[in-house]
């Protein structure tokens, strides 16, 4: 009789838990450069939110190139055409309990939402043109606010009107910058779950649910505000090491550190911090960034363990006006184009994601 507990399939390789360090498929989106750079369809990410608009980046890592004048035009005009969302997707939110999280309600919105396209890249971008209102519908109904009528703007410009109800460009240009740095990253765990719910051949609006499923956790997209309110609390640069070093002691876990590609360095991460000393001096808060800053020093003195950009994002996000409720789905409302593009290449070149596994239970139970 075969041994149920030592059976695999022949040829089968067993790997690291967690997939660690284990190539599943090619890419053609996203990678890291030799130098430990986040590179978009071969641009550096922190060049493209330097130099480039969401919505540039956004078509670039959609349709592997940078959009001519034609393109861009185009593209900007779905998205604000498509913006909106109807009254009995409103009347909807409107039912659910108000103690749902905002990243349910998105999950939920997003898997029933009418919708008018057709073709997989289109029926992406309009899910993706939505994700700003039902962020900002979904959050002021739950609290029991009015819903903030739209305003002309770029895609950044109008979502950070959503968010904060103030229209203000040089705000705005400060969260487009992140927002373009959370556009994608390679074989993440919601990206992962997207791919493999695609791999089924399920539709785009199924799978993008399935990766907003997976970045409630706290380990992936769930988490990156959660020092932030530590650091609210904070008198002095002193008091951030000792924050450190209590958490260390206690063995805790300090969010906002440390990601399975960058050991020494997250470029994105140094770039937010940049952000971040420039907009803490425009609103007079130098001290958040101090604080900010000893942590990560500290962190790094102690257990070598970088800061990640969630840990500036977080921070630049409060000095924005930005409500806490809404980090996640802002970075789904980012990542939504990047899932765009995996949908699109993984059905493209497809094959079931069907891995096997080794069981290790009990065998041999007789009733």
């Amino acid at each position: 009789m075969e041994e149920i507990g030592v059976r695999m399939e022949q040829g089968a390789i067993e790997v690291p838990k967690g997939l660690d360090k284990v190539i599943v498929d090619r890419t053609g989106i996203a990678s890291t450069d030799s130098d430990g750079n986040l590179v978009y369809r071969g641009y550096r990410a922190v060049d493209l939110a330097e130099k480039r608009s969401f919505e540039q980046t956004a078509y670039l890592v959609m349709y592997g190139h940078l959009p001519d004048s034609s393109e861009i035009e185009d593209f900007s005009r779905f998205l604000m055409i498509n913006y909106g969302i109807d009254d009995s997707t409103e009347r909807i939110m409107q039912l659910m309990p108000k103690d749902t999280k905002l990243i349910d309600l998105l999950r939920s919105v997003v898997s029933l939402v009418p919708l008018k396209e057709k073709k997989d890249d289109k029926i992406l971008i309009e899910i993706g043109a939505k994700m700003p209102r039902i962020s900002s519908d979904g959050y002021r109904i739950l609290k029991g606010m009015p819903i903030l009528k739209d305003v002309q703007g770029s895609y950044a410009e109008r979502f950070y009107y959503l968010l904060t109800g103030n229209y203000d460009s040089v705000g705005a240009r400060y969260f487009e910058k992140i927002l373009i740095l959370y556009m994608e990253h390679e074989f993440n765990a919601s990206t992962f779950t997207l791919r493999v719910a695609a791999s089924t051949l399920t539709d785009p609006r199924a799978a993008v649910t399935a990766a907003l499923a997976a970045l409630k956790g706290p380990l992936h997209g769930g988490a990156n505000a959660e020092i932030l309110n530590y650091m609210l609390k904070m008198k002095s640069t002193d008091e951030a090491v000792k924050f450190v070093e209590d958490k260390l002691a206690k063995k805790e876990k300090i969010m906002g550190f440390g990601h399975r590609i960058y050991k020494k360095l997250d470029p994105r991460a140094q770039f937010a911090k940049e952000q971040l000393k420039s907009l803490a001096k425009l609103k007079d808060a130098e001290q958040l960034y101090d604080y900010a800053a000893a942590i990560e020093k500290a962190m790094w003195d102690k257990k070598q363990i970088p800061a990640n950009l969630d840990f500036y994002a977080a921070t630049c996000f409060y000095l924005l006006g930005i409500e806490e409720s809404f980090y996640t789905p802002i970075f789904a409302a980012s990542r939504l184009f990047g899932w765009g593009a995996h949908y699109i290449e993984q059905v493209s070149d497809n094959k079931l994601i069907r891995p096997d596994s080794k069981y290790v239970g009990p065998v041999g139970l007789e009733l």
